[in-house]
């Protein structure tokens, strides 16, 4: 079994650091930088190019965006499960404030400065609450390009779900205080973290951990 992992918009690989899958044999994919014009379709699949050769059955573990770019990845390839964490699993589960980013064109004034600038005002509730983790933060979205962050976010707009293979297991993870992607407007999660902010991936690790090492123990 290998498990892939990939993290949320304008994440990298650290927001996973705190899961405990020991015993795996882990990938976790980093964010490139799309083509001119691309869509994350084709997005996701040269993406999913950067994941080995393996003959093994493929696990893919998406954090927001990547629980997105984990489901067009298995629209085209045989993927044997997928696990969301605070992602989303339909165009109804995406709060219209991101609904208007697009047509609003305000993906435009998404930048790494503005919004490692503005992290004092908003972090707190999105779950940044000490400066430790807001430092994390800032150093991940000052990896990015603004050009990736913008074009990112016009893409989470507009996206709808794609058909996925029958034969992909879908299980997902959701917090109970998650105000980036609010946990009322998803229908039906697997499993609920109480009190579990945008990062409980980061935060609430231990019991994320243990749900996805039974899950998959159940369900493999």
């Amino acid at each position: 079994m290998k498990i892939v992992l990939i993290p949320g918009l304008g994440y990298d690989c650290r927001i996973f650091d705190n899961l405990n899958l020991s015993n795996f044999n882990v990938q976790c994919l980093n964010w490139i930088e799309p083509k001119s014009n691309e869509k994350i379709h084709e997005y996701s699949q040269r993406l999913f190019s950067k994941v080995k050769d393996s003959s093994e059955k493929i696990i893919l573990i998406g954090h927001s965006l990547g629980g997105i770019v984990s489901q067009e990845i298995a629209s085209k390839n045989r993927i044997e499960k997928i696990i969301l964490i605070s992602s989303i699993k339909s165009r109804k589960e995406i709060p219209i404030s991101f609904k208007l980013v697009k047509p609003l064109l305000l993906y435009k004034f998404f930048t790494k400065e503005i919004s490692i600038k503005t992290i004092r005002f908003w972090g707190k509730s999105h779950g940044f609450e000490n400066e430790s983790e807001k430092d994390l933060f800032k150093s991940m979205v000052g990896k990015q390009k603004n050009y990736y962050l913008q074009w990112a976010l016009k893409e989470l707009s507009s996206w709808h779900e794609p058909k996925i293979l029958t034969e992909t297991d879908i299980i997902h993870i959701h917090g109970t205080k998650d105000k980036t992607l609010p946990y009322k407007l998803v229908e039906n999660p697997d499993f609920t973290i109480k009190n579990g902010s945008h990062i409980c991936v980061l935060k609430k690790a231990e019991k994320i951990s243990e749900l996805i090492k039974n899950a998959l123990q159940q369900r493999v």
